[in-house]
C-alpha cells in the first residue's frame, strides 16, 4: 500500500485548493538575469522553499537573514521562503507536500520528520540522492554532519536538528536528598534507587522522583542502550518483540509506578493530562528523562517560573554490558531533501547544505548536526543570556561527551508506525492495571504479526 500512489488518485480534487493556498503565500517565479563575477549576465534560478514551521518560528531561527546572506554569496540563486502550515505541524506539512508534488507544483526542498516518511518518499522516487552532488562538491557528508545515514546505499537527507536523550534533574532536590551527581556509567537500576530517594510527601503534596512521558520509547526504556538501530525489527526484518528487553522494560516502568510509587502513575498522567515540562518546572518531580530540546525551555521563566538550577545526567544504560551514555540520536537519517522533480537540483543542493550548516549557526536555536559548529556558541544560543539556572559543566559533559554512543535508527520495518501504535495501546492497558504482562506481550505480538502480514501484501 503506497501512500503516495493513493494521493495521486485524489490530487486532482485538491489542485485548485492547493493552488489557491500557494498563490497567497509565494510570489511569482520571475527569473531575471543576474550579474556573475565575470560581469556577464546569467539566468537567476529561483528555489521554492516551504517550511514546516510558521513565520514567527522562521524569524526566531533568523532564516530570512540567512537567505539574504546566501543570495549575496550566490548571486545566481534566489530563494523564496514561505510557511506551508499555519503553525508547527509536521503531519499537515507532509500532507500538503504530497499534494504539491502530485499536482506538479514547484517545491525544491522537502522535509521529512520521521524515517518512515523519508523511506516512503524514497521508495516512490520522490527524493533525489545527494551522493553525486556531494562528490562533485568534494564533500563527504558523513564527515560534515552527525546523523547522516544511508538508505539502500545512498544518502537522501541532511538533518536540520538532532536530539540526544538525557536526564534532567532538579539540583536543589538532589542536594537536599544528599545524593551525589549520577556517574556517567549509571544504570536504570541506579536510576530506580535515585527515584526512590528523591520521592517524598503524600497526596496532593507528593513529590515524585521520576516522570516518564506516554511515548513508546519510555515503555521499554532499555531499548535505547540495549538494541542498536531499529528496536522493533531485527536486521533481517523480523519482529523483535521476543527480545527480553521489551518485556523487562515494561515490568520496570510498572514497578517504578506501582511497587516503588516513585514515578508519576501512568493513569494519573493520562487522566489528568500531566505535561512533563509543567511537572518538572513546578517542582512536582525531581527527574525527567527527555530529549535535548527541553534544555532551551529552562530559560522560559515567564512560561515556566522556577528558581532551582537544573543539572544533567547521561541516559542510563540497561545493563552492565551496555556502553555508558548510549541513546538514540533522534533526527538522524531524515531531514531536508531535494525533490526528485526539481528543475534546480544543483542550486537546491547548494542551499540545502548551507541551510543545515551556516543557516543553523545564524539562529543558534537548535542542536545542530553540523560538526564544524562552535559548541560553546550553540549552547549559548540555546540557553540564552542567563546561565544561573543551568549546571553548564554537567550539560556539556553529557552532550559533548567524546565517548558518547549515538544509537542511530537507519531502517524501519513493514507497517512500523502501526506496530508502534499497537504496542503503545497494549502497554497502556498493562500500566493502568487492565491486563497482565503476559497478555500485553501476546496481544502486541499477535497484532504486530497481523500488521506485517497486511503491509507485505
Amino acid at each position: 500500500m503506497k501512500r503516495f500512489a493513493r494521493l495521486l488518485s485524489t490530487a486532482l480534487t485538491a489542485i485548485l485548493l492547493m493552488s489557491a493556498v500557494l498563490s497567497g503565500c509565494s510570489p511569482k517565479n520571475d527569473d531575471k538575469p543576474a550579474t556573475s563575477s565575470t560581469g556577464k549576465d546569467t539566468k537567476t534560478v529561483t528555489l521554492k522553499f516551504y517550511t514546516s514551521t510558521d513565520e514567527v518560528t522562521n524569524k526566531q531561527l533568523k532564516w530570512p537573514e540567512f537567505i539574504d546572506e546566501f543570495e549575496k554569496k550566490n548571486p545566481g540563486i534566489k530563494v523564496e521562503m514561505a510557511p506551508l502550515v499555519a503553525n508547527v505541524n509536521n503531519d499537515e506539512y507532509k500532507k500538503k507536500v504530497d499534494l504539491m508534488i502530485a499536482a506538479g507544483e514547484q517545491i525544491d526542498l522537502v522535509k521529512s520528520s520521521a524515517l518512515y516518511e523519508l523511506t516512503e518518499w524514497i521508495d516512490n522516487g520522490v527524493i533525489e540522492p545527494l551522493d553525486d552532488y556531494a562528490k562533485n562538491a568534494g564533500v563527504n557528508l558523513s564527515d560534515e554532519y552527525k546523523g547522516v545515514t544511508p538508505y539502500k546505499g545512498k544518502i537522501y537527507a541532511i538533518p536540520e536538528e538532532i536530539t540526544q536523550w538525557l536526564v534532567f534533574i532538579n539540583k536543589d532536590m538532589l542536594d537536599a536528598a544528599g545524593l551525589p551527581m549520577p556517574s556517567r556509567d549509571w544504570t536504570w537500576d541506579d536510576y530506580r534507587e535515585y527515584a526512590k530517594k528523591l520521592t517524598k510527601g503524600e497526596g496532593a503534596n507528593k513529590i515524585y522522583g521520576s516522570f516518564m512521558n506516554d511515548w513508546s520509547n519510555f515503555f521499554s526504556v532499555g531499548t535505547q542502550s540495549e538494541i542498536m538501530d531499529d528496536p522493533f525489527f531485527t536486521e533481517d526484518n523480523k519482529l523483535n518483540f521476543e527480545n527480553p528487553v521489551f518485556r523487562d522494560g515494561l515490568q520496570y516502568r510498572y514497578d517504578l509506578e506501582n511497587v516503588d510509587k516513585s514515578q508519576v502513575p501512568y493513569v494519573d498522567m493520562s487522566s489528568q493530562k500531566l505535561l512533563y515540562r509543567n511537572q518538572f518546572f513546578s517542582g512536582k518531580v525531581a527527574m525527567v528523562c527527555m530529549g535535548s530540546w527541553m534544555v532551551s525551555d529552562i530559560q522560559l521563566l515567564d512560561k515556566y517560573p522556577h528558581t532551582f538550577k537544573t543539572t544533567f545526567a547521561t541516559y542510563p544504560r540497561w545493563s552492565k554490558d551496555s556502553k555508558p551514555n548510549t541513546s538514540q540520536l533522534d533526527g538522524a537519517g531524515f531531514g531536508w531533501s531535494i525533490n526528485a522533480k526539481s528543475k534546480n537540483k544543483e542550486a537546491a543542493y547548494k542551499f540545502l547544505t548551507a541551510l543545515t550548516s551556516e543557516g543553523l549557526e545564524i539562529g543558534h536555536k537548535k542542536w545542530t548536526p553540523w560538526k564544524k559548529a562552535n559548541s560553546d556558541e550553540v549552547i549559548k544560543g540555546i540557553i540564552g543570556p542567563d546561565e544561573s539556572l543551568y549546571d553548564l559543566e554537567a550539560l556539556k559533559s553529557v552532550i559533548y561527551d567524546p565517548q558518547r554512543v549515538d544509537n542511530v535508527v537507519t531502517r524501519s520495518g513493514p507497517g512500523e508506525s502501526e506496530i508502534i501504535d499497537a504496542f503503545t495501546s497494549e502497554a497502556e492497558k498493562y500500566f493502568v492495571g487492565g491486563q497482565s504482562l503476559d497478555a500485553t506481550m501476546k496481544n502486541t505480538i499477535d497484532k504486530a504479526n497481523a500488521i506485517v502480514e497486511k503491509a507485505e501484501k
